[in-house]
């Protein structure tokens, strides 16, 4: 009899015990992060984190993605505009010149192209391509919603290919209507391929010592002062081609291609374009 009961009472502990989800196994962690609990249940095991929240950002370290070290160009990176915070900044990935949403128009002469490149990018997948013939023109995008200024900083990724004769590459204007009134070229070459400064106004130009590089992405700055034009070439001074002078009143800025006398096919493609009115960097 007493051990009749006794084994009542082991199977009725063993049955309570299954009951409440007791095993010999340690308790389980879901993916939504709580203990026990399923994947999209909406349960109390805590807020789910899908994969897509988590990004590697050094070996052996997965934290929410906010851009760190271990991220794209295009998601932050090394001369994007995703997280710029400046006056003005476009890596081209989406409103392209001339469409609503962007500060750029396209303005072209002669035989001259420019266009949304999708095969040459410093960061993303999209730069701006512009292309010369071998007869004088132009091709630039032209932005104007940072003017007028006497003051900013410029900051560019560019890559040039067929350097030809005397050609511009970026300049800031004092005339809506390119060809017309004064302009301070920031790049120029004077048919040497060297970094130079140049203005339209009395054609003086400063040539520097250091190569215009050929088939590179490679970062340029410029900064206008109402008393000059000072130029950075990746991250260093490039001194001798500061030009220096009382400087007009800008209504807007260019970049692209413009020859003003013959020479081999050229093309420059441009990406990561900052304004501010501070120094932008390289980074």
């Amino acid at each position: 009899m007493l051990k009749a009961r006794f084994m009542t009472r082991v199977l009725v502990a063993l049955a309570s015990a299954s009951f409440l989800g007791c095993s010999s196994s340690s308790s389980s962690i879901s993916p939504d992060g709580g203990a026990g609990g399923s994947a999209g249940s909406g349960g109390s095991g805590g807020p789910e984190v899908s994969s897509t929240d988590l990004q590697p950002d050094s070996p052996g370290n997965m934290s929410p993605d906010t851009g760190g070290p271990g991220d794209t160009a295009e998601a932050g990176g090394s001369g994007s505009c995703a997280t710029a915070g400046y006056t003005l900044c476009d890596d081209f990935e989406g409103a392209a010149p001339g469409a609503a949403g962007s500060p750029w128009t396209f303005i072209m002469k002669g035989a001259y192209t420019i266009a949304v490149d999708a095969t040459q990018a410093h960061s993303g997948t999209h730069s701006i391509h512009a292309m010369a013939t071998a007869a004088a023109g132009y091709a630039y995008i032209q932005e104007t919603k940072t003017f007028p200024a006497t003051d900013f900083w410029v900051r560019a990724y560019l890559r040039l290919q067929a350097l030809g004769g005397h050609e511009v590459y970026v300049g800031a204007d004092t005339a809506m209507d390119e060809g017309t009134g004064d302009q301070v070229r920031y790049l120029n070459n004077m048919g040497g391929a060297k970094i130079a400064t140049n203005r339209r106004a009395g054609d003086r130009a400063v040539t520097s010592a250091t190569a215009i590089p050929q088939g590179s992405w490679d970062c340029y700055e410029w900064h206008q002062t109402p008393d000059g034009v000072h130029v950075f070439f990746n991250g260093k001074a490039i001194t001798d081609a500061d030009w220096l002078g009382a400087q007009p009143t800008f209504v807007a800025l260019v970049f692209g291609i413009e020859r003003f006398g013959g020479g081999m096919v050229g093309n420059i493609w441009i990406d990561d374009v900052a304004i501010n009115s501070a120094q932008v960097g390289c980074n």
